[in-house]
């Protein structure tokens, strides 16, 4: 009985310590990012072929959406929504290099 409660209470421990350290990853990553939130999408210009100028609501800000991670035509099928449907999103910019990193819809 002893056994299995020692199992038990290590089994917690690497529960509880799994979720603190994704925690923490996650408020990491998000601190360097700028969040404009139910956004238009006023221009969305190709650059090259693999890279978009965009420009948000009426900032005069430009930023840029490329395909360094991968996701480039789902991040770019939100914005052309956005541009052509008039739908609103949610857009997580990286700060200092003005960098699209995330987009999703506005809810």
């Amino acid at each position: 009985m002893n056994l299995r409660r020692s199992q038990l209470l290590k089994i917690g421990y690497l529960a509880l310590l799994a979720f603190l350290l994704h925690a923490c990853v996650s408020q990491k990553e998000n601190k360097d990012l700028t969040w404009y939130q139910h956004q238009l999408i006023e221009q969305l210009v190709p650059e090259t072929d693999s890279s978009y100028r965009v420009q948000i609501g009426i900032m005069a800000a430009t930023f840029w959406l490329d395909n360094q991670d991968g996701q480039l035509s789902k991040k770019l099928n939100l914005l052309q929504q956005s541009y052509t449907q008039r739908s609103k999103v949610d857009v997580a910019v990286q700060q200092g290099t003005n960098k699209i990193i995330r987009v999703t819809k506005s809810e």
